[in-house]
Formats: C-alpha cells, structure tokens, sequence
C-alpha cells in the first residue's frame, strides 16, 4: 500500500510542475474562442447599423423620387388651374393644388427625417467600425500565433510530464479517477497531514483519521476539502 500512496504523491508532484503549462494550453482556445465571440458580436451590431444605413438611403432615394413625380404633378396642376374655364373648375383646381403642395410638404419633411436618420446611423458607425477592424486584427494575429503557442506549450508539458505514465499505474484505479475529478478543481489535490491537520484547507483531521493516515494503509481525504492525505513518513523513499 505504501507503494501505491508514493505513486500518487509523486503523480500529484509531477501534475503540480505542470498545471501551469496545462492552464496556458486550455486558455488560449478559451482566448481565442472569446475574440471570436466578440467579433462576431461586433460584426452583427455593424451589419445591423448598416441594413439600417441602407434601407434609409433606398427610402431617401424613393422619397426624392416621390418629390420629382409631385412637382411634375403640381405644375401640370397649375396649368390646369390656368385654363378653368368657370368659378367651379378654378375651385377643383385649387383644391388639388393645395392636396399635391401638401404631398409635397409631406414629401419634404419624411426627406428631411430620412436624412437626419442617415447622417446619425453614418455618424454612429464610424466608433464600432473601427473597433471591429481592430479587433479583427487582432483575432489575426492571435490565431496566426497561437499555434506556435501551442505547440511550443505541449513539448513543455510533454518534458515537465515525463514520468507521469510510470506512477499512473500504480495508482487503484477508483483512486486515479478520483485524484482526476478533484485535480481540475482543487489544487493541489494531494497533500501532506501534518500534526493532525490538512496542509491544504488547514482544517483540523480527526484524531481517528490522522492515525490512519501515519498507518498508511488507505487511501483517505480531508472531510473539510476532499484532497488526498499523507503522512511523510509514510511515502518516504
């Protein structure tokens, strides 16, 4: 059993050298995967800001359109206006004249809230367009370093981790699975009892639970923080 109680504190040794490598490695996706959120993030805001930028120009064109048709209308109106023949007919006239200059004043007023929607949508485009191309360059540069990165990072873990594959065995395997569930969380998952208590948590062991650890004859974990407990004289060589 002594055996198997060295195995896990070394295995734990080596994982602690280690752990700093293995956190660069799993936060340079979690980087990578958050530039890229944010640009995506960034490229819908800017999509959305221009659609709106687009439909009010199309609008704008559509109205200066409308405009030209009512002006041509107005003086073909006016024309007509010129040629009644009778009180009746100057007083139609003049009632469609005063409905197509009210089109036309209406006409003019959406024209003017189109062009203030247009010079406001350019004006606030302008900040997160410049972001984007930032931010864009950077997710560049970030991903045509990060394999480098990673690369480099593994052949460190790979040489802090020699060894690990000798002592893995060693280890019960309900054990290992344990000591792998705690390792992610709790750090470091193995440590040593020292006069009756746990040096990770610092929480008192009990005294039935601290003899058995000086035994060395199981496996056993704090009950405050669930780490592997040793005692030194127990996994000396």
């Amino acid at each position: 059993m002594h055996d198997k109680l060295r195995a896990l504190v070394r295995l734990a040794e080596i994982d602690a050298t280690a752990r700093d490598v293995e956190e660069q490695l799993q936060g340079i996706p979690e980087e990578l995967e958050e530039r890229q959120s944010a640009v995506k993030a960034l490229e819908a805001l800017v999509h959305g800001q221009r659609a709106q930028l687009e439909e009010a120009e199309r609008l704008l064109a559509q109205q200066d359109e409308e405009l030209r048709s009512r002006n041509d209308l107005l003086s073909k109106s006016k024309a007509k206006s010129a040629k009644a023949r009778n009180m009746r007919e100057a007083q139609a006239a003049e009632r469609e004249l005063e409905a197509i200059r009210r089109a036309i004043r209406d006409a003019e007023e959406e024209k003017g809230r189109l062009q203030g929607v247009i010079e406001q949508t350019r004006s606030v485009l302008d900040e997160p367009q410049k972001e984007l191309e930032e931010q864009q360059k950077g997710l560049a540069e970030a991903e045509a370093g990060s394999e480098e990165r990673l690369a480099a990072l593994k052949a460190e873990l790979e040489e802090k981790t020699k060894g690990r594959a000798e002592y893995v065995p060693k280890v019960p395997k309900p054990v290992y699975r344990r000591y792998e569930r705690i390792r992610p969380k709790i750090h470091p998952a193995v440590v040593e009892a020292l006069d009756g208590v746990c040096q990770g948590c610092r929480m008192r062991i009990s005294p039935q639970l601290y003899n058995q650890i000086i035994k060395g004859d199981d496996f056993y974990q704090c009950q405050a923080c669930q780490r592997f407990l040793f005692h030194k004289d127990v996994v000396l060589d």
